[in-house]
């Protein structure tokens, strides 16, 4: 058994003395300190006074401005006013440690109010390097997939289907042509603004996504509120708990109207080409009485001198044939050379006699 004075000490807590206060202050990861009303500092925790790169001695009594530094000072000064006035203080900043390094902080002055009269006030200030780092990569990461999306004309979504709630990127707003504000986050607000002609191909589909976990594959058309129809390429997977209970959806949707009025006009161009081809067989090579012109000519030369004395233009050749005006202008040079006559007329007059042989 120990005295009764010993007893005393075991109950008695590290926080009852000024040095257990001080050893509770020096474990923590923020700086802390206390200003008086003359901005004299009378108590800093060890990270304070590592931060500021002063010995315990030297931090003691140090005026703010000392601390600070002149232009850290003058930055701080309205905050620090602030604090003298009973308005407690929060604020961000950047600032060098006494290494030099940049660092993030989160600076709190909160006053010390007795009977309505501020005696100084405590500081806390928080390291908020990382954390900031962190948010700024995000934001440039986020930057860099807003440039992507909007080179490619792609955006994408995620639709929480438990809660109903569909997320959208920058790019999809753009591609509907709204802005997030207009957009009330929820998947019946995203479909009205689907082709009324395609949305029950969309409810399908994504019903059988949700149902199935067939992956999204599939093209539809939207309405942008200026009322322009864009066509749209969408891809999704879906994601499931493990006992496979459906929990969202994420896709891509990417803009490829143009994309698609370009290939239509590549299938047509194909197609009246193929249909042109199978008339001009339908005609056979003419041959003239002085000398077959198939020997003279070349096959589109041929082509053209025919189109020449149906009356065309260069201009009308040139689009029949798809081919640019200088290109037909130097076709008819090389046939009038090759025929050995001096003007379009002489030409066409040699190839209709040709023609009348070749019907005889």
């Amino acid at each position: 058994m120990g005295s009764r004075g010993e007893k005393r000490d075991w109950h008695r807590r590290p926080s009852d003395s000024v040095e257990g206060i001080q050893a509770m202050l020096n474990a923590l990861p923020a700086l802390v300190g206390y200003w008086d009303s003359d901005l004299r500092n009378r108590m800093a925790n060890s990270a304070c006074i590592e931060f500021f790169g002063r010995s315990p001695e030297e931090m003691r009594g140090i005026h703010i401005s000392e601390a600070l530094g002149s232009r850290l000072y003058e930055q701080n000064l309205p905050y620090i006013e602030g604090a003298l006035v009973g308005k407690t203080q929060l604020f961000q900043q950047e600032s060098a440690n006494s290494k030099g390094e940049s660092r993030y902080t989160q600076t709190s002055y909160v006053p010390d109010l007795v009977d309505g009269e501020v005696r100084g006030f405590f500081v806390l200030i928080t390291d908020i390097t990382e954390s900031r780092r962190a948010e700024e990569e995000i934001e440039r990461n986020r930057a860099r997939l807003a440039e992507a999306e909007r080179l490619a004309k792609l955006g994408s979504w995620e639709w929480d289907i438990p809660k109903e709630r569909l997320t959208c990127s920058e790019g999809l707003y753009a591609i509907y042509g709204i802005a997030a504000a207009d957009f009330d986050g929820h998947y019946e607000g995203g479909s009205q603004r689907v082709h009324p002609q395609d949305r029950e191909l969309v409810e399908t589909v994504m019903r059988e996504a949700v149902e199935s976990g067939a992956p999204v594959d599939f093209e539809y058309r939207i309405i942008r509120p200026d009322g322009r129809v864009r066509r749209v390429h969408s891809r999704a997977e879906l994601t499931a708990d493990s006992e496979g209970k459906p929990l969202r959806l994420t896709g891509t949707v990417q803009d490829v109207t143009e994309l698609r009025a370009a290939a239509e006009v590549l299938n047509r161009t194909a197609d009246d080409l193929g249909r042109r081809a199978a008339e001009l067989r339908r005609f056979p090579a003419p041959s003239g009485r002085d000398g077959d012109l198939d020997k003279s000519l070349t096959s589109r030369q041929l082509e053209i001198l025919a189109l020449v004395a149906e009356g065309l233009s260069n201009t009308e050749i040139a689009s029949r044939l798809y081919l640019s005006e200088s290109t037909v202008k130097w076709h008819i040079r090389k046939i009038l050379r090759a025929l050995r006559v001096s003007n379009r007329a002489q030409a066409v007059a040699r190839y209709l006699s040709s023609s009348q042989g070749r019907s005889h």
